[in-house]
């Protein structure tokens, strides 16, 4: 009995072992954001990530709702450079090699572009491995206000284990905590009174799901040697959906997948009978269009470079036909783009300014 007793517990010695040699690998073919994909994450109040290190166990297997219908989208807004929507952000990063990069981002009031683009993500990464880098931005206020952004990022795959959800546990998670330290603050200048601006970010990642299965953000601003949260929020990505979503992209062929319609046009039967006047346009762009329902809708007006040229900020309408103007006036004679969203749903169409 003894001799049985030992040779057990060395055998689950020697899988711990090896399970602790081969922790997830996170690779761009299974993790890095793809075009087209549809996300939908539940908003729950804040939990605390807990420690660093091997063999962690977290239980967040009860959750308090905040949102339960806070989608991503993921969408190409020109060759290089992909778009994550939401909550009426867009988030615009580039691969290049074995990198994810931030290129900047953009909402109805503030539009930040990365003159030096910030390192998100090497692949593969895995435990233990740590990215540095720098970066520096600036953008606008209001399409006003100059803005100007800068600091340092660290990213590093910092804790293994098994994450308890409501959806039940999941093993072999690896953690990836990324703190942005913000040491020129989005007010245009260097600042000097001792003010700095942490955000935090650590996300759960488990076998055959392309996104993290949970994930907890803070926004800390430190004054005179005092921490105030400012910002404080989790997320949970239901992993059965992931495993459902892959799944299904693993039964369509590679000529399926590139014809696959783009993000936004499954719902985009809620814009109807859109037609833009003139085209090409002198000043004033009319877009005239139906609803089928009631929706929230804005449009913005983008250069070849995507930079934000004109824009209408979201606002609810009522179902029915409506007309909207946009003045490009002041914008460069050249192609454009048009977004268009709805609700959630970016649609997308051009324009030729003379």
């Amino acid at each position: 009995m003894k001799k049985t007793t030992i040779s057990l517990l060395l055998s689950c010695l020697a899988l711990s072992a090896v399970m602790a040699q081969n922790p997830l690998v996170l690779t761009a073919d299974r993790h890095a954001p793809r075009p087209g994909d549809r996300i939908v994450k539940q908003q729950v109040a804040y939990r605390d990530p807990g420690s660093h290190g091997q063999g962690i166990e977290w239980d967040f297997g009860h959750l308090q709702p905040v949102n339960e219908e806070y989608v991503l989208r993921y969408f190409m807004v020109d060759s290089a450079r992909l778009c994550g929507l939401e909550h009426r952000t867009r988030y615009y990063y580039t691969l290049h090699g074995d990198t994810l990069w931030a290129a900047g981002f953009e909402n109805p009031t503030t539009r930040m572009d990365y003159v030096q683009a910030e390192p998100r993500l090497v692949f593969p990464f895995t435990y233990g491995d740590t990215l540095r880098g720098a970066f520096t931005g600036e953008g606008e206020y209001s399409h006003r206000t100059p803005l100007a952004a800068g600091g340092h990022t660290r990213t590093e795959a910092d804790a293994t284990g098994t994450l308890t959800l409501p959806c039940g546990t999941v093993e072999d998670v690896l953690r990836v905590h990324t703190s942005r330290l913000y040491t020129h603050l989005p007010g245009g200048h260097a600042d000097s009174t001792g003010t700095s601006l942490r955000m935090d970010a650590y996300s759960w990642y488990a076998v055959e799901a392309r996104y993290p299965v949970f994930e907890s953000l803070s926004t800390i601003l430190r004054h005179a040697g005092q921490d105030t949260v400012l910002y404080a929020t989790s997320f949970y990505y239901p992993p059965d959906e992931q495993r459902r979503q892959l799944q299904e992209d693993a039964e369509m062929t590679e000529e399926e997948l590139s014809e696959a319609p783009p993000s936004g046009e499954v719902e985009g039967a809620v814009f109807t009978e859109a037609d833009l006047v003139p085209n090409p346009v002198v000043d004033i762009l009319h877009i005239k269009y139906k609803l089928t329902r009631d929706a929230s809708i804005g449009f913005s007006v983008h250069n070849q470079q995507g930079l934000c040229m004109a824009a209408v900020p979201q606002q609810p309408q009522q179902a029915g036909h409506h007309e909207t103007p946009i003045d490009m006036t002041a914008c460069p004679t050249g192609a454009y783009t048009v977004y268009v969203q709805v609700d959630d749903v970016v649609l997308s169409q051009n324009v030729v300014k003379k």
